[in-house]
Protein backbone atom coordinates (compact mmCIF):
# COMPACT_ATOMS: atom_id res chain seq x y z
CA UNK A 1 0.00 0.00 0.00
CA UNK A 2 1.56 3.58 -1.05
CA UNK A 3 1.87 6.51 1.75
CA UNK A 4 -0.63 8.14 -0.09
CA UNK A 5 -3.28 4.99 0.20
CA UNK A 6 -2.53 5.37 3.89
CA UNK A 7 -3.32 8.45 4.61
CA UNK A 8 -6.69 8.29 2.42
CA UNK A 9 -7.44 5.17 4.69
CA UNK A 10 -6.71 7.34 7.66
CA UNK A 11 -8.65 10.04 6.49
CA UNK A 12 -11.56 7.79 6.38
CA UNK A 13 -11.53 6.24 9.38
CA UNK A 14 -10.78 10.00 11.27
CA UNK A 15 -14.03 10.66 9.88
CA UNK A 16 -16.02 7.98 10.71
CA UNK A 17 -14.80 8.51 13.95
CA UNK A 18 -15.38 11.98 14.27
CA UNK A 19 -19.36 11.78 13.83
CA UNK A 20 -21.36 12.45 16.27
CA UNK A 21 -21.91 9.19 17.79
CA UNK A 22 -17.91 7.95 18.02
CA UNK A 23 -17.37 11.81 19.46
CA UNK A 24 -19.63 11.53 21.98
CA UNK A 25 -18.60 8.13 23.15
CA UNK A 26 -14.70 9.66 23.22
CA UNK A 27 -16.04 12.98 25.51
CA UNK A 28 -17.58 10.59 27.63
CA UNK A 29 -14.40 8.58 28.15
CA UNK A 30 -11.99 11.99 28.40
CA UNK A 31 -14.50 15.18 29.19
CA UNK A 32 -11.31 17.05 28.33
CA UNK A 33 -11.92 16.03 24.48
CA UNK A 34 -14.98 18.43 24.52
CA UNK A 35 -12.44 21.39 23.86
CA UNK A 36 -11.62 22.05 20.41
CA UNK A 37 -7.98 22.06 21.48
CA UNK A 38 -8.13 19.09 23.22
CA UNK A 39 -9.52 16.89 20.62
CA UNK A 40 -7.95 18.43 17.55
CA UNK A 41 -4.34 17.72 19.00
CA UNK A 42 -5.95 13.95 20.32
CA UNK A 43 -7.13 13.38 16.32
CA UNK A 44 -4.04 14.89 15.12
CA UNK A 45 -2.08 12.31 17.50
CA UNK A 46 -4.54 9.25 16.49
CA UNK A 47 -4.05 10.25 12.36
CA UNK A 48 -0.07 9.59 12.81
CA UNK A 49 -0.69 6.18 14.44
CA UNK A 50 -2.86 4.94 11.98
CA UNK A 51 -0.30 6.07 9.15
CA UNK A 52 2.65 4.34 10.82
CA UNK A 53 0.28 1.23 11.52
CA UNK A 54 -2.69 1.15 9.06
CA UNK A 55 -3.50 -2.53 10.43
CA UNK A 56 -5.43 -1.06 13.07
CA UNK A 57 -8.71 0.54 11.13
CA UNK A 58 -9.47 -3.06 10.80
CA UNK A 59 -10.68 -3.71 14.29
CA UNK A 60 -12.75 -2.62 16.36
CA UNK A 61 -12.98 1.35 16.47
CA UNK A 62 -14.26 1.64 19.78
CA UNK A 63 -11.30 -0.59 21.46
CA UNK A 64 -9.58 1.20 19.22
CA UNK A 65 -10.31 4.76 20.67
CA UNK A 66 -10.60 3.29 24.35
CA UNK A 67 -7.24 2.13 23.89
CA UNK A 68 -5.93 5.97 22.57
CA UNK A 69 -8.53 7.74 24.98
CA UNK A 70 -6.57 5.67 28.24
CA UNK A 71 -3.17 6.65 26.38
CA UNK A 72 -4.32 10.27 26.12
CA UNK A 73 -5.67 10.50 30.05
CA UNK A 74 -2.37 9.11 31.79
CA UNK A 75 -0.16 11.60 29.60
CA UNK A 76 1.33 9.12 27.29
CA UNK A 77 1.97 9.83 23.42
CA UNK A 78 0.93 6.67 21.28
CA UNK A 79 2.78 7.86 18.50
CA UNK A 80 4.93 4.63 18.03
CA UNK A 81 8.16 6.22 18.12
CA UNK A 82 7.98 7.89 21.69
CA UNK A 83 7.82 4.13 23.05
CA UNK A 84 5.54 5.07 25.55
CA UNK A 85 2.09 3.44 24.26
CA UNK A 86 1.21 1.01 22.02
CA UNK A 87 -1.71 -0.91 20.55
CA UNK A 88 -1.95 -4.43 20.65
CA UNK A 89 -4.52 -6.39 18.53
CA UNK A 90 -6.53 -9.60 20.09
CA UNK A 91 -9.36 -11.11 17.87
CA UNK A 92 -10.87 -8.15 16.73
CA UNK A 93 -9.56 -5.95 19.98
CA UNK A 94 -7.17 -3.30 20.30
CA UNK A 95 -5.44 -3.47 23.78
CA UNK A 96 -3.51 -0.72 25.25
CA UNK A 97 -0.07 -1.48 26.67
CA UNK A 98 2.31 0.77 28.41
CA UNK A 99 5.72 1.26 26.09
CA UNK A 100 9.00 0.76 28.15
CA UNK A 101 9.16 4.88 28.56
CA UNK A 102 6.41 4.88 29.78
CA UNK A 103 7.32 2.69 32.65
CA UNK A 104 10.42 4.14 32.71
CA UNK A 105 8.48 7.35 33.38
CA UNK A 106 6.84 5.51 36.57
CA UNK A 107 9.79 4.38 38.24
CA UNK A 108 11.42 7.84 38.19
CA UNK A 109 8.38 8.98 40.12
CA UNK A 110 9.75 7.17 42.67
CA UNK A 111 11.60 8.84 45.41
CA UNK A 112 14.30 6.88 45.72
CA UNK A 113 15.50 6.02 41.53
CA UNK A 114 18.24 8.52 40.89
CA UNK A 115 18.55 7.26 37.24
CA UNK A 116 17.56 4.98 35.13
CA UNK A 117 19.79 3.32 31.75
CA UNK A 118 18.24 1.00 29.25
CA UNK A 119 20.51 -0.40 25.85
CA UNK A 120 20.81 -2.66 23.65
CA UNK A 121 23.60 -5.22 23.21
CA UNK A 122 25.25 -5.66 20.22
CA UNK A 123 27.56 -8.57 19.07
CA UNK A 124 30.11 -6.25 18.24
CA UNK A 125 29.86 -4.09 21.64
CA UNK A 126 32.10 -4.64 24.73
CA UNK A 127 29.95 -5.01 27.25
CA UNK A 128 30.60 -6.31 31.10
CA UNK A 129 28.91 -6.64 34.23
CA UNK A 130 29.32 -7.53 37.96
CA UNK A 131 27.58 -8.69 41.04
CA UNK A 132 28.02 -6.98 44.39
CA UNK A 133 27.58 -8.70 47.87
CA UNK A 134 24.35 -8.74 48.00
CA UNK A 135 23.85 -10.11 44.42
CA UNK A 136 22.66 -7.22 42.88
CA UNK A 137 23.64 -6.44 39.22
CA UNK A 138 25.80 -3.50 37.95
CA UNK A 139 27.31 -2.44 34.69
CA UNK A 140 31.01 -2.09 34.37
CA UNK A 141 31.06 -0.81 30.93
CA UNK A 142 28.75 -0.74 27.27
CA UNK A 143 30.88 0.33 24.89
CA UNK A 144 30.64 0.35 20.60
CA UNK A 145 32.08 2.38 17.93
CA UNK A 146 29.15 4.55 16.63
CA UNK A 147 30.52 4.90 13.13
CA UNK A 148 31.35 1.14 12.90
CA UNK A 149 28.58 -1.73 12.13
CA UNK A 150 27.81 -3.16 15.55
CA UNK A 151 26.20 -6.31 14.33
CA UNK A 152 23.39 -8.22 15.17
CA UNK A 153 21.43 -7.97 18.76
CA UNK A 154 22.41 -10.23 20.93
CA UNK A 155 20.95 -9.03 24.42
CA UNK A 156 19.04 -5.93 26.16
CA UNK A 157 19.79 -4.70 29.88
CA UNK A 158 18.13 -2.09 32.26
CA UNK A 159 20.00 -1.01 35.50
CA UNK A 160 18.22 1.65 37.78
CA UNK A 161 20.41 3.28 40.20
CA UNK A 162 18.51 4.11 43.53
CA UNK A 163 19.09 5.54 47.21
CA UNK A 164 18.38 2.75 50.15
CA UNK A 165 17.04 4.28 53.56
CA UNK A 166 20.06 4.19 54.78
CA UNK A 167 21.54 6.96 52.62
CA UNK A 168 23.90 4.55 50.67
CA UNK A 169 23.62 4.78 46.48
CA UNK A 170 23.27 1.06 45.20
CA UNK A 171 22.73 -0.29 41.33
CA UNK A 172 20.92 -3.22 40.47
CA UNK A 173 19.78 -4.33 37.08
CA UNK A 174 19.43 -7.26 34.28
CA UNK A 175 20.96 -8.29 31.53
CA UNK A 176 18.78 -10.41 29.03
CA UNK A 177 20.30 -12.62 26.34
CA UNK A 178 18.62 -12.95 22.73
CA UNK A 179 17.08 -16.42 23.62
CA UNK A 180 15.54 -14.93 27.12
CA UNK A 181 13.65 -12.13 25.09
CA UNK A 182 12.60 -14.81 22.50
CA UNK A 183 11.24 -16.67 25.20
CA UNK A 184 9.50 -14.02 26.37
CA UNK A 185 7.64 -12.60 22.96
CA UNK A 186 6.62 -16.15 22.99
CA UNK A 187 3.52 -14.68 25.31
CA UNK A 188 2.16 -12.17 22.83
CA UNK A 189 -1.15 -13.21 21.83
CA UNK A 190 -1.25 -10.93 18.84
CA UNK A 191 2.33 -11.83 17.65
CA UNK A 192 1.74 -14.29 15.27
CA UNK A 193 -1.75 -12.61 13.84
CA UNK A 194 0.37 -9.55 13.34
CA UNK A 195 2.62 -10.68 11.26
CA UNK A 196 4.82 -8.15 9.47
CA UNK A 197 2.86 -5.81 11.27
CA UNK A 198 3.47 -7.30 14.54
CA UNK A 199 4.87 -4.37 17.22
CA UNK A 200 7.84 -7.06 18.01
CA UNK A 201 8.52 -6.67 14.51
CA UNK A 202 8.34 -3.12 13.58
CA UNK A 203 9.53 -1.62 16.89
CA UNK A 204 12.10 -4.37 17.68
CA UNK A 205 14.67 -2.48 19.76
CA UNK A 206 11.84 -0.43 21.95
CA UNK A 207 9.91 -4.68 22.65
CA UNK A 208 13.25 -5.55 23.45
CA UNK A 209 13.98 -3.12 26.23
CA UNK A 210 10.59 -2.85 27.62
CA UNK A 211 11.01 -6.50 28.26
CA UNK A 212 14.23 -5.88 30.43
CA UNK A 213 12.45 -3.00 31.76
CA UNK A 214 9.71 -5.06 33.10
CA UNK A 215 12.08 -7.59 34.65
CA UNK A 216 14.02 -4.00 36.23
CA UNK A 217 10.63 -3.03 38.13
CA UNK A 218 10.06 -6.64 39.57
CA UNK A 219 13.95 -5.98 41.14
CA UNK A 220 13.16 -2.83 43.07
CA UNK A 221 12.18 -3.28 46.27
CA UNK A 222 8.85 -2.57 48.10
CA UNK A 223 8.47 1.25 48.78
CA UNK A 224 8.50 0.43 52.86
CA UNK A 225 11.56 -1.95 51.84
CA UNK A 226 15.30 -0.69 52.84
CA UNK A 227 17.27 -3.05 50.82
CA UNK A 228 16.50 -5.67 47.83
CA UNK A 229 19.05 -7.93 50.20
CA UNK A 230 15.98 -7.84 52.78
CA UNK A 231 13.68 -9.18 49.99
CA UNK A 232 16.28 -12.17 49.98
CA UNK A 233 16.11 -13.28 53.15
CA UNK A 234 12.66 -12.76 54.05
CA UNK A 235 10.49 -16.21 54.39
CA UNK A 236 8.14 -16.43 51.37
CA UNK A 237 5.11 -16.02 53.08
CA UNK A 238 1.96 -18.08 51.23
CA UNK A 239 -0.95 -15.96 53.45
CA UNK A 240 0.68 -12.21 52.03
CA UNK A 241 1.54 -11.04 48.76
CA UNK A 242 3.93 -13.15 46.54
CA UNK A 243 7.33 -11.09 47.13
CA UNK A 244 9.08 -9.35 44.63
CA UNK A 245 12.22 -12.48 44.59
CA UNK A 246 9.71 -14.99 44.78
CA UNK A 247 8.53 -13.35 41.74
CA UNK A 248 11.67 -13.65 40.21
CA UNK A 249 11.87 -17.13 40.95
CA UNK A 250 8.39 -17.82 39.15
CA UNK A 251 10.20 -16.44 36.08
CA UNK A 252 12.99 -17.96 36.06
CA UNK A 253 11.48 -21.29 36.57
CA UNK A 254 8.72 -20.82 33.80
CA UNK A 255 11.61 -20.65 31.30
CA UNK A 256 13.46 -23.10 32.60
CA UNK A 257 10.82 -25.75 32.58
CA UNK A 258 9.56 -24.79 29.17
CA UNK A 259 12.96 -25.26 28.22
CA UNK A 260 13.00 -28.72 29.81
CA UNK A 261 10.73 -29.90 27.58
CA UNK A 262 8.88 -31.39 30.32
CA UNK A 263 4.68 -32.23 30.56
CA UNK A 264 2.92 -31.07 33.59
CA UNK A 265 2.39 -34.52 34.83
CA UNK A 266 6.11 -34.75 34.42
CA UNK A 267 6.96 -31.76 36.98
CA UNK A 268 3.86 -32.58 39.39
CA UNK A 269 5.27 -36.17 39.65
CA UNK A 270 9.34 -35.04 39.99
CA UNK A 271 8.11 -32.20 42.40
CA UNK A 272 6.11 -35.19 44.51
CA UNK A 273 9.11 -37.28 44.28
CA UNK A 274 12.18 -34.94 45.34
CA UNK A 275 9.93 -32.33 47.94
CA UNK A 276 6.87 -34.60 48.35
CA UNK A 277 4.77 -31.51 47.64
CA UNK A 278 2.26 -30.85 44.88
CA UNK A 279 2.99 -27.72 43.67
CA UNK A 280 6.18 -25.07 43.41
CA UNK A 281 4.02 -22.73 45.69
CA UNK A 282 4.51 -25.29 48.64
CA UNK A 283 8.27 -25.10 48.38
CA UNK A 284 10.53 -22.70 50.04
CA UNK A 285 12.49 -20.00 48.14
CA UNK A 286 15.76 -22.23 49.08
CA UNK A 287 14.11 -25.07 47.35
CA UNK A 288 12.52 -23.48 45.18
CA UNK A 289 16.21 -21.69 43.83
CA UNK A 290 17.71 -25.34 44.25
CA UNK A 291 15.41 -27.15 41.86
CA UNK A 292 15.47 -24.07 39.32
CA UNK A 293 19.09 -24.35 39.10
CA UNK A 294 18.99 -28.34 38.78
CA UNK A 295 16.10 -28.07 36.28
CA UNK A 296 18.54 -24.94 33.89
CA UNK A 297 21.57 -27.30 34.08
CA UNK A 298 19.89 -30.93 33.39
CA UNK A 299 16.32 -30.00 31.51
CA UNK A 300 14.43 -33.36 30.87
CA UNK A 301 17.40 -35.08 32.39
CA UNK A 302 16.23 -34.10 35.55
CA UNK A 303 13.71 -36.85 35.49
CA UNK A 304 16.51 -39.83 35.48
CA UNK A 305 18.08 -38.83 38.18
CA UNK A 306 14.96 -37.49 40.59
CA UNK A 307 11.99 -39.72 39.70
CA UNK A 308 12.14 -43.38 41.44
CA UNK A 309 11.07 -46.21 39.70
CA UNK A 310 8.03 -47.50 39.56
CA UNK A 311 6.83 -51.38 39.93
CA UNK A 312 6.84 -52.20 36.33
CA UNK A 313 10.43 -50.92 36.24
CA UNK A 314 11.46 -53.26 39.71
CA UNK A 315 9.73 -56.40 38.04
CA UNK A 316 11.68 -55.64 34.91
CA UNK A 317 15.18 -55.92 37.28
CA UNK A 318 13.76 -58.73 38.79
CA UNK A 319 13.18 -60.99 35.71
CA UNK A 320 16.44 -60.16 34.52
CA UNK A 321 18.38 -61.15 38.00
CA UNK A 322 15.92 -64.88 37.57
CA UNK A 323 17.53 -64.86 33.52
CA UNK A 324 20.85 -64.63 34.88
CA UNK A 325 20.17 -67.07 37.64
CA UNK A 326 21.98 -64.79 40.46
CA UNK A 327 21.19 -65.22 43.69
CA UNK A 328 20.05 -62.34 46.16
CA UNK A 329 23.75 -61.95 47.70
CA UNK A 330 24.85 -61.72 43.91
CA UNK A 331 22.54 -59.44 43.28
CA UNK A 332 23.28 -56.76 46.08
CA UNK A 333 26.60 -57.33 45.07
CA UNK A 334 26.02 -56.53 41.51
CA UNK A 335 24.56 -53.10 43.33
CA UNK A 336 27.06 -52.27 45.05
CA UNK A 337 29.27 -52.28 42.41
CA UNK A 338 27.69 -50.03 40.39
CA UNK A 339 27.69 -47.93 43.24
CA UNK A 340 23.68 -48.22 43.87
CA UNK A 341 21.94 -48.82 47.55
CA UNK A 342 20.32 -52.26 47.43
CA UNK A 343 18.25 -50.98 50.14
CA UNK A 344 16.54 -48.10 47.77
CA UNK A 345 14.30 -48.08 45.38
CA UNK A 346 16.70 -46.87 41.94
CA UNK A 347 16.17 -43.71 40.24
CA UNK A 348 15.31 -43.96 36.48
CA UNK A 349 19.12 -43.08 35.74
CA UNK A 350 20.07 -46.04 38.12
CA UNK A 351 17.35 -48.00 36.35
CA UNK A 352 18.87 -47.55 33.51
CA UNK A 353 22.30 -48.68 34.36
CA UNK A 354 21.57 -51.36 35.64
CA UNK A 355 19.33 -53.06 33.32
CA UNK A 356 22.25 -51.94 30.73
CA UNK A 357 24.50 -53.86 33.12
CA UNK A 358 22.21 -56.94 33.11
CA UNK A 359 21.43 -57.34 29.04
CA UNK A 360 24.76 -56.61 27.90
CA UNK A 361 26.85 -59.28 30.22
CA UNK A 362 26.51 -63.11 30.76
CA UNK A 363 26.14 -64.50 34.16
CA UNK A 364 29.64 -65.67 33.80
CA UNK A 365 30.42 -61.98 32.86
CA UNK A 366 28.68 -60.26 35.39
CA UNK A 367 30.09 -63.05 38.41
CA UNK A 368 33.99 -61.80 37.03
CA UNK A 369 33.14 -58.27 36.62
CA UNK A 370 32.07 -57.90 39.99
CA UNK A 371 34.83 -60.03 41.65
CA UNK A 372 32.52 -62.45 43.04
CA UNK A 373 34.68 -65.94 42.48
CA UNK A 374 37.55 -64.35 44.36
CA UNK A 375 35.34 -63.00 47.03
CA UNK A 376 34.25 -66.80 47.67
CA UNK A 377 36.84 -68.14 47.59
CA UNK A 378 39.17 -66.02 49.95
CA UNK A 379 36.67 -65.34 51.99
CA UNK A 380 37.54 -61.65 52.02
CA UNK A 381 34.37 -60.15 53.96
CA UNK A 382 30.50 -60.99 54.21
CA UNK A 383 28.32 -59.00 52.53
CA UNK A 384 27.25 -57.79 55.46
CA UNK A 385 30.33 -55.87 55.75
CA UNK A 386 30.65 -54.78 52.46
CA UNK A 387 26.83 -53.26 53.08
CA UNK A 388 28.00 -51.49 55.88
CA UNK A 389 31.10 -49.60 54.01
CA UNK A 390 28.88 -48.44 51.64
Amino acid sequence: MSNSQLVKKTEVFIEKFSDKKLQAFASQLAPELKTKQNYESYKSQLATLLISNPTLTSYDPKSLILATIQAYKEGLSFNPRDSEAYFIPYKDQIQFQKGYKAIEKELMRRHDVIDISVDIVCENDEFEVGKDSHGRLYLIRHVFNPLKPRGEMIGVYAFVIYRLKTGEIVQNGVALSAEEVEFYRSFSKSDKKMGEDSFWEKFKKDMWKKTAVHRLKNLLPAVDTPDYAVLLSRPHNRSSETSEYRKELNERFAKAFKNSGLTIEEGKKLLFTKYNVNGTDQLTDEQFLEFIEELETKGRAILDTNILVGHKEQKELDELFIEKQLDEDQRNQVYLYLGLDPTKIPSQEEYNLMKSFLQENSKEQILKTIGWKERKKNDQRSLEEALNEV
